[in-house]
């Protein structure tokens, strides 16, 4: 008798599994292609990428037109920076000349645009007054010599010579031609509100004061 053999079986795969382990394998293919791509790209730009240049703007000093006359080699008109000094417009100007009274000028002013600036020579040495006593006898054209009673005595020798804008005091000022007590008195202000005046032509900026007053001042007056 025969012995009865046991039936055999054969487990099916179930489909669905199958397609579930394939689309996985796909995602993860597609997303690590997209990662290579993104990190190749930036590597890319990154090796490409061109350095960028900043510039910083450093704004020009604003300039200024001024003219240097009198004792300077090249008078004329010069365009500097309005934070430039003096010393720098006489410098442009050639320099001074030996006959320049150079210590009369507040060198280290800073130019203002259309100012004038005057170099003046050295001044010269004062001349004494003479002191001549008044005689008591004087000969007239008859050829007598008449008396003179009481005479009176001459003032004490005086030195004649330029003041000084920034030291004058109210009746030096008021001596000048042109300037009475009210201009004195703007004078001594406006040097008070500047802190002391730079160039004579400074004077022009005080009303009533003209080019006419300014040159009839100029030869008697100075600034140290």
């Amino acid at each position: 008798m025969r012995e009865q053999q046991q039936p055999h079986f054969t487990t099916a795969t179930n489909p669905s599994s199958n397609s579930r382990v394939f689309s996985y394998g796909i995602w993860v293919l597609v997303v690590g292609a997209a990662t290579l791509s993104l990190i190749g790209a930036y590597y890319w730009g990154a090796s490409n990428a061109t350095t960028a240049h900043v510039e910083i703007l450093i704004p020009s000093p604003e300039p200024v037109v001024v003219q240097v006359v009198g004792e300077v080699l090249a008078p004329g008109v010069y365009q500097l920076n309005a934070k430039d000094r003096v010393l720098t417009a006489i410098e442009t100007a050639g320099g001074p000349t030996r006959n320049a009274d150079i210590q009369s000028i507040n060198l280290a002013a800073f130019l203002k645009d259309g100012a004038r600036i005057q170099v003046p020579a050295i001044p010269p040495p004062p001349l004494p007054i003479t002191d001549v006593s008044t005689l008591s006898n004087t000969v007239d054209t008859s050829g007598e010599i008449p008396a003179v009673s009481n005479p009176e005595p001459m003032p004490p020798t005086q030195t004649i010579g330029p003041i000084d804008l920034n030291s004058a005091t109210l009746d030096q000022l008021k001596s000048l031609p042109g300037i009475g007590e009210t201009r004195a008195n703007q004078i001594i202000a406006y040097r008070n509100s500047l802190g002391g005046f730079t160039v004579v032509e400074q004077l022009l900026e005080i009303s009533g004061i003209g080019d006419k007053t300014l040159e009839a001042i100029r030869p008697l007056v100075t600034i140290r």
